[in-house]
């Protein structure tokens, strides 16, 4: 047998190998599979390494077990066992009284996202970059311990990226403690001599993945995180990213709706633990520093985590996701939330490319007599995902789903439901977003917060057009066609 012979035999075998880890062991969303299947079937020499790039999530849960803090999870899973005993024993005691009606949303995002509920926070509501960075900016010039910053593009050659990087350039070297993790694929242009002068100054400076050829095997998985957290005690997160385009500057994508939250009390630690685990992941993936970060967790901070800081009023969780989590936790979230409307759901996302799951609770919900409203962008970043996205929300408008289009590129993620419950984060309701990417929202139960939230989609609504379903079905045959396409290759991009 031949040197070749036997390389197209074992290529081969991987494929039928991937074939039956699809079927039996993935129990993965029947249109994935039968996508992946296709994929075998036409490409059958190099479909498995496909399915091993971008397919399979089995080898970050193995790197993010042998990388990350088990030990740490089993202690805040103790701590988290004892509020969900709490909060089903009917032992806490909620701030609002409304917040009652959402127990089971609570308990739920504490079992399945191991997310601590805390009721003694402000929440404040940013709805553009100009608001974002200089409310961020105002923070870290007056830090005085720590700054702490992730994001997936961290643009560091534009006007924001550069003001950005010199202001922790600044703060490093008055010795604040300044961290920066940024994605490296989602930062492109961006690279480690970018932040020369901040590490000199006494700045960390994190890529992930920390290695190239970790980047290129794991190029499907991103951490679409955006972490900002000022000595311990002030937190941002959101929508917005660090470049130019976010301020409207770049005229494809001109004007840019987003939104962000800045967030006190005790739900900072929460976001803080995550930050500091994403960290540990990194630096222990460096065998100079391996274990080094254990130190940052200690007895006092975890006790910190669960004792109330008297700060304000309202309920926050946490709740993050990713290709090494067990269940989809923020999409289990957002499905919850639309099943307990009963009176509104607003909705706002760049990307709607939904499972059967959540495009069925949406319809139930709108039949159920619930007003359901999606906003999406009227101007398009990425034309093939917008044409899947107009096709999903399409099948809804029977159901009474009302559908707008903002007169820009809309980039908020955003739910709200009946002046209580919404949730403000960086997860987009599309598969890779439930899946693949490292996420995080928070969960917000406030009345006055929901409210802005309810008007500060009802004002968007003055910038859009209503979605017509008459006006849509005289679209042309040829983008049918492009539209079949890229809902076919939707599950898997």
């Amino acid at each position: 047998m031949s040197l070749s012979t036997f390389f197209l035999i074992f290529i081969y075998v991987f494929n039928i190998a991937s074939v039956f880890t699809l079927i039996f062991v993935k129990r993965s969303d029947t249109r994935v599979i039968f996508t992946w299947l296709l994929v075998f079937f036409f490409l059958p020499y190099i479909g498995f390494i496909l399915y091993f790039l971008i397919g399979s999530k089995h080898k970050m849960r193995v790197m993010s077990k042998k990388y990350g803090m088990n030990e740490i999870e089993e202690k805040h899973s103790k701590a988290l066992d004892k509020q969900i005993h709490d909060i089903a024993a009917d032992k806490i005691q909620f701030k609002e009284v409304k917040t009652e009606n959402y127990r089971d949303l609570i308990t739920l995002n504490s079992k399945n996202a191991m997310s601590y509920f805390t009721q003694n926070n402000n929440v404040e509501l940013l709805i553009n970059a100009e608001q974002n960075f200089s409310r961020i900016f105002e923070d870290i010039k007056n830090s005085t311990k720590s700054i702490e910053v992730l994001y997936y593009i961290f643009k560091a050659k534009d006007n924001i990226g550069k003001e950005f990087v010199s202001l922790l350039i600044e703060k490093a070297s008055q010795g604040v403690e300044v961290t920066l993790i940024y994605d490296g694929i989602g930062s492109l242009g961006t690279h480690m001599r970018d932040f020369k002068e901040l590490k000199e100054a006494g700045g960390h400076v994190y890529r992930f993945l920390p290695s190239m050829l970790k980047s290129f095997l794991h190029v499907n998985y991103r951490l679409h995180r955006k972490i900002v957290i000022v000595d311990g005690k002030i937190a941002h997160t959101g929508g917005i990213n660090v470049g130019d385009e976010y301020f409207g500057l770049k005229k494809i994508n001109k004007p840019w709706r987003d939104t962000t939250i800045r967030l006190t009390g005790n739900c900072v630690l929460s976001l803080q633990t995550r930050f500091w685990t994403d960290l540990i992941f990194l630096q222990n993936q460096s065998f100079s520093k391996k274990n080094k970060a254990t130190l940052m967790f200690d007895e006092k901070f975890l006790k910190n985590l669960y004792c109330p800081i008297e700060e304000g009023d309202i309920g926050v969780q946490i709740v993050s996701s990713g290709p090494s989590t067990r269940n989809d936790t923020i999409k289990d979230g957002y499905v919850k939330m639309i099943t307990t409307a009963k009176k509104y759901l607003y909705i706002q996302t760049p990307y709607f490319i939904p499972d059967k799951t959540l495009l069925e609770a949406l319809r139930l919900a709108a039949a159920c007599g619930v007003d359901v409203r999606i906003m999406l962008p009227g101007v398009p970043d990425k034309k093939s995902i917008y044409a899947v996205s107009l096709l999903n929300v399409a099948k809804l408008l029977k159901d009474g789903v009302k559908v707008y289009l903002h007169s820009g590129f809309l980039h908020a993620k955003t739910l709200v439901i009946d002046d209580h419950v919404s949730t403000v984060g960086t997860a987009n309701i599309d598969m890779r977003s439930f899946s693949l990417n490292y996420e995080i929202n928070a969960f917000i139960y406030n009345n006055d917060f929901a409210i802005k939230c309810r008007d500060t989609f009802l004002k968007d609504m003055k910038d859009c057009t209503i979605f017509d379903i008459e006006t849509y079905s005289k679209r042309g045959l040829w983008k049918k066609i492009y539209e079949s396409i890229w809902r076919f290759i939707a599950p898997i991009a």
